[in-house]
C-alpha cells in the first residue's frame, strides 16, 4: 500500500473522483458527495482521505467528539452516567479497493488518533454505528456490540486500542 497517500481532508482542495466515489452504500456515498465538506467546514467532524497513486479519492473516515450513556453497557458498575468517546462517524472504501486491507489501514490510523486524543482529554474508547454487513468486520477487531439493533452501536475500549497490534500495510483482509 505504499502507493497510497492518507491525508487530512482539506475543505479548500478538490479531490479527483470524489463525486464518483462508490462504496456500495448509498448513505455513505451521498455523505461523501454532498455532506462531507460542509461537515468538516463547520468543525462537526474531522475527515481523513486515502488517495491512490493517481491521486483519486478512494477511501475516507471521519472522527467526531461524542458521548454515550452507561445504559448502553451490560456492566454499568463504576461507569459515570455520561462516557466520553471518539465516534467513528463514517468509513468508506470505494468498491474497486475493497477486500485488500484498505479499511483496516484506515482504522489503524483512526486508532492512532484516538490514542493521541486520549493523552490530552478524557476518552473511554471509540464508538460507532455499524451497518449489518460491517458488524463482523468490527467484531474481528475487538469491538463489542452494545445493543442488538441495526445500525449496531459498537465500542472498543481505549485500553485495547492502546495495545492494538498495528496491521502490516500489505496485509490482505
Amino acid at each position: 500500500m505504499s502507493d497510497y497517500k492518507l491525508l487530512r481532508f482539506d475543505i479548500n482542495a478538490t479531490y479527483k473522483n470524489q463525486k464518483k466515489f462508490d462504496c456500495g452504500d448509498d448513505m455513505i456515498n451521498d455523505f461523501v458527495h454532498t455532506k462531507l465538506k460542509r461537515r468538516v467546514k463547520k468543525n462537526l467532524s474531522q475527515a481523513f482521505v486515502l488517495l491512490d497513486k493517481e491521486e483519486n479519492f478512494i477511501a475516507f473516515y471521519t472522527l467526531d467528539s461524542f458521548s454515550i450513556t452507561r445504559e448502553l453497557f451490560e456492566e454499568k458498575q463504576g461507569l459515570p452516567p455520561i462516557i466520553p468517546v471518539i465516534k467513528l462517524g463514517m468509513l468508506g472504501v470505494d468498491k474497486k479497493y475493497q477486500s485488500i486491507g484498505v479499511g483496516k489501514r484506515l482504522l489503524r490510523d483512526a486508532f492512532i488518533k484516538v490514542v493521541e486524543v486520549s493523552n490530552f482529554v478524557g476518552c473511554a474508547g471509540i464508538y460507532l454505528l455499524a451497518q449489518k454487513g460491517a458488524i463482523s468486520f468490527y467484531q474481528k477487531l475487538g469491538f463489542i456490540k452494545l445493543k442488538d439493533e441495526i445500525p449496531a452501536p459498537m465500542f472498543l475500549d481505549i485500553s485495547l486500542i492502546k495495545i492494538f497490534e498495528p496491521l502490516p500495510n500489505n496485509k490482505k483482509g
